[in-house]
């Protein structure tokens, strides 16, 4: 056969095959497309200034948004984020769900598309603000509005909706006010009332269902994120049926993937290295339960499939939980925001539960910059305080008690939650921050002599009075890049520099002014002065004090943009310990911060990286806890700190932990 023929019949062949090939890339790229498509179907609708609605309100609602997409994520469900402003028909032709996640007023356009969306059987998802114009679609008239008027009066949401399968009996939801609503119409139905802290009822509506779809009188907050996205799925599955088919496929892809085995061959060789007889047995459990949730979803029965591979998991994670060996030499905190402990008046209940635990250190926040739960002549004194009192002298009465260490987390600079009359007196002495553009903020400016004292008096105050074993500095940085660009800066800036400043603040503006870069680094010794000044003072008061502090977790960049030099207070022995917030749900940018963060640290500092259970940026489940932790151990980080300590931690994180990852070893008997 001759050269050109053979290339002639294989060109023609290739030529088939290549027909063949880009038919079928075709037939997949549709195949992915229809799958978007059927995924995409909710549309997370954000106020815009045109709304109007303020900076704050948008930056909010954003977040808020985001973490609702999280939510559906879990489930099996993806949505497009979009912009009141560009909202359009078109954009909602294929939408068979709109959330409105915080939008205090909606313009005429949007109110006139979103009438015709339920119009044509579109369903809305609406959360804290009920506009006028949205109420009565949803068959609902707002009736007031109402603030809590004791800490935890708004911390449950008890449900009752035995017509919506898998609801779950209740949530916990720590909310501080809420919309309250009433239905207009019968289709419009009350399944949920909030309970207090202590579970007395509130006779105040939580939750509404109707023909168009539900309205929850607060947004949804960061605690109980199982509960909460098993009632989004019942509540989405009886609105939007065929939506359950999408739940019960998600819920038989997330059997096998825990911790950090991410297959149920992974799974079963760690479970098997361990030669844990108890987890053995629970992954059989989990196994089994596995093979029925498999053959329900042959069988159509969604419902079944979904509750069937919960408790698949739920056996699967135990046996995870159980693999894993404790180390007892780690630092081991948690952090506690609302400086009441999970038990508001009950600290030894706390200490002793934490203790159990294996946890050995507590970080509660006892103190900002403006407002204390104690009774401090520096600082006002907080609402907390006058009504559960000294909560500095409660929670190291009962660590000591449960053999816990506690350090006093003291958020620095930040005037959130100050008395308004304390507010006002700061700002008329010009000692607030201001951004760029000239806006007040509600910080205290770092440059302030005053400022300066009124932070390390206020810690001095804490470390004389108590007995406490170190100080944990929070907010220890500015707000962001935006500020600090008041006068008092400026002044201070150019006696620093000896230069004069003609442009202000453009002149010092990072990456576009001329001394950008000096006033970055002007900014830095501000606030590392703070630091150096606390380990200095301290020492001298209480010699065995430890210093930590809570850190951005990406460095060097936080130099730039917040003034935070952490690696340079380690290197400078200001110091003992920080715990960087390496808040993310995904573990290789978990293992990326840390790593890098252990590589600049000196060894003396110890790590402890905070893991984000219930952050903003981050919402983890039990066996995603261990998998961090885990990471942290193989990295070579000193411990652990877990954020935030209360009931949810209680319940979900504290058990998975004491099965395993810190166990506590059983004391020997005495002879």
């Amino acid at each position: 056969m001759s050269l050109n023929r053979l290339v002639s019949r294989y060109s023609s062949r290739l030529t088939t095959i290549a027909l063949f090939v880009l038919m079928l890339l075709w037939c997949i790229g549709e195949l992915r497309h229809g799958e978007a498509q059927q995924t995409a179907k909710i549309a997370i609708v954000l106020p815009t200034a045109a709304s109007p609605a303020s900076d704050g309100d948008i930056q909010y609602a954003r977040s808020i948004g985001k973490r609702f997409n999280r939510l559906l994520k879990y489930i099996g469900l993806t949505a497009d984020i979009l912009d009141e402003n560009a909202l359009a028909e078109a954009q909602l032709k294929s939408r068979r769900l709109i959330v409105l996640p915080l939008n205090a007023q909606i313009t005429p356009k949007t109110a006139n598309l979103l009438k015709v969306f339920v119009a044509s059987g579109g369903k809305l998802f609406v959360t804290y603000n009920l506009p006028d114009t949205v109420a009565p679609l949803l068959g609902l008239r707002q009736v007031d509005w109402r603030k809590q008027e004791t800490p935890g009066q708004f911390a449950s949401v008890q449900l009752n909706a035995p017509e919506i399968p898998d609801m779950p009996a209740a949530i916990r939801q720590g909310s501080w006010n809420i919309t309250v609503a009433a239905p207009t119409t019968p289709q419009t139905k009350i399944v949920g009332y909030w309970h207090s802290e202590n579970g007395n009822p509130t006779n105040l509506p939580a939750l509404f269902v109707g023909k168009a779809g539900v309205f929850f009188s607060h947004v949804f907050l960061a605690d109980d994120i199982q509960r909460k996205t098993q009632m989004i799925a019942a509540l989405l599955g009886h609105l939007i049926p065929e939506f359950r088919q999408t739940f019960a496929k998600q819920a038989i892809a997330t059997m096998t993937t825990i911790g950090h085995t991410k297959d149920s061959t992974e799974l079963e060789r760690f479970v098997q290295q361990s030669n844990v007889p108890e987890a053995k047995q629970m992954l059989k459990a989990g196994a089994d339960l596995m093979n029925r949730a498999r053959a329900e979803y042959d069988s159509g029965d969604y419902t079944a499939v979904i509750t069937t591979a919960r408790a698949s998991r739920a056996e699967s994670s135990k046996a995870y939980f159980l693999s894993h060996t404790s180390v007892e030499t780690e630092g081991r905190a948690v952090w506690n925001h609302s400086g009441l402990g999970a038990y508001p008046g009950d600290w030894n209940r706390a200490a002793k539960e934490l203790a159990a635990a294996g946890v050995n250190m507590i970080l509660p926040n006892m103190a900002w910059a403006g407002v204390a739960h104690y009774p401090s002549e520096i600082l006002p004194q907080s609402k907390i305080f006058t009504q559960y009192g000294d909560q500095i002298a409660q929670c190291v009465a009962a660590a000591r008690k449960h053999g816990l260490e506690v350090h006093v987390w003291k958020i620095t600079w930040n005037l959130e939650g100050a008395p308004k009359a304390f507010l006002e007196k700061i700002r008329a002495e010009g000692r607030t921050q201001v951004s760029a553009t000239g806006e007040a903020l509600n910080w205290l400016c770092p440059s302030h002599p005053k400022n300066v004292l009124l932070e390390l008096d206020s810690i001095l105050e804490i470390v004389t009075n108590y007995d406490v074993d170190g100080i944990h500095l929070d907010y220890i940085r500015y707000p962001g890049s935006h500020a600090c660009y008041c006068e008092s800066c400026r002044e201070r800036f150019v006696r620093t520099i000896r230069k004069p400043i003609n442009k202000w603040p453009a002149e010092v503006l990072p990456k576009t002014g001329a001394y950008g870069e000096q006033y970055t680094e002007w900014r830095v010794q501000q606030i590392t002065r703070l630091v150096r000044l606390i380990h200095k003072r301290t020492r001298a008061v209480a010699p065995e004090i430890k210093i930590s502090a809570a850190v951005f977790g990406w460095y060097p960049g936080c130099i730039t943009t917040i003034g935070q030099d952490w690696i340079a207070w380690a290197k400078s022995g200001y110091v003992d310990f920080v715990c960087p917030m390496n808040y993310t749900e995904d573990s290789g940018y978990f293992t990326e911060l840390l790593t890098n963060q252990i590589a600049l640290m000196p060894k003396d500092v110890a790590i402890y990286p905070g893991i984000g259970v219930t952050a903003s940026n981050s919402l983890l489940t039990p066996d995603a806890v261990v998998e961090q932790i885990y990471l942290s151990r193989a990295l070579g980080a000193s411990g652990w700190t877990i954020f935030d300590y209360a009931a949810d931690i209680s319940e979900t994180v504290l058990p998975a932990l004491t099965l395993g990852i810190s166990k506590r070893k059983a004391k020997p008997p005495h002879q």
